[in-house]
């Protein structure tokens, strides 16, 4: 057991790094990111990222190019409607070692009369599964990424938000986890709030910056519900519409991996 996890370890980082070299090559037309309180991310230790999700796929690029430790993303698959790529990505996922979920209230939403990739019933078993790799995660170290909106603004599936300046309430499972994981004794996790903005540079560009606040943790709050409170109060005001300040890492000065 102790080598399989050597061994998933050690992919995961390869993979991490293949990630991060692409990235600086991909999108560079499309996107310039930037990041703010970078001093707020623990350089060791577990931490768990509560972002806001405004883009699909932009939000989790500029976390990768401006975050300097190997990032573990939860991803949500129940879009996806061909058993062939279910599988296709769900190796993708593994390979980084990318926890997946599925969003349960989505398989209302499902026409019956066209293929979907998976099925209600499995949401159960995939959220058991999340579970025991977010918290597998965080307890040896690692940095773990959760939306806790669910749902980002700009997607190109069915999203409940109704316009780009939309916040949805968080959800508590973030911290649920945080909680699941302390309970070994040993752990303690930082919980950091980032809030992304995203503004047009020219015609097909933006100009994403995310924003990091302050390290906040479980047992500095009398219940859960204050702590829930506290985290999207810090992420709506993080994700406040202003040019980045001069402090601002960007690209070429954001730490090396």
């Amino acid at each position: 057991m102790i080598k399989f996890l050597r061994v998933r370890t050690a992919l995961s980082q390869a993979m991490w790094l293949v990630m991060r070299a692409c990235s600086q090559v991909f999108f560079r037309r499309k996107l310039i990111p930037h990041a703010e309180g970078l001093e707020h991310l623990p350089r060791s230790g577990p931490v768990l990222i509560a972002a806001r999700h405004f883009h699909y796929f932009y939000d989790g690029y500029v976390l990768m190019r401006t975050v300097p430790r190997r990032l573990h993303t939860i991803v949500a698959l129940d879009w996806l409607q061909s058993r062939g790529l279910r599988l296709l990505i769900e190796f993708a996922c593994s390979l980084p070692d990318w926890p997946i979920i599925l969003r349960d209230e989505r398989f209302s939403e499902h026409e019956e009369d066209k293929p979907w990739a998976y099925r209600q019933v499995e949401a159960r078993r995939y959220l058991r599964q999340m579970m025991r790799a977010a918290m597998r995660i965080l307890r040896s170290g690692g940095i773990l990424v959760m939306f806790p909106e669910g749902y980002p603004n700009i997607d190109p599936h069915p999203t409940p938000k109704p316009d780009l300046d939309a916040f949805l309430p968080f959800r508590p499972g973030f911290i649920k986890l945080a909680e699941l994981v302390e309970r070994d004794g040993k752990t303690r996790v930082a919980i950091i709030p980032a809030g992304f903005s995203y503004t047009p540079k020219g015609d097909k560009r933006w100009h994403a910056t995310v924003r990091f606040g302050d390290a906040l943790f479980r047992s500095d709050f009398a219940s859960t519900e204050q702590l829930l409170q506290a985290v999207e109060e810090q992420v709506h005001a993080l994700s406040s519409t202003v040019p980045p300040s001069l402090s601002a890492h960007t690209l070429e000065e954001a730490p090396p991996s």
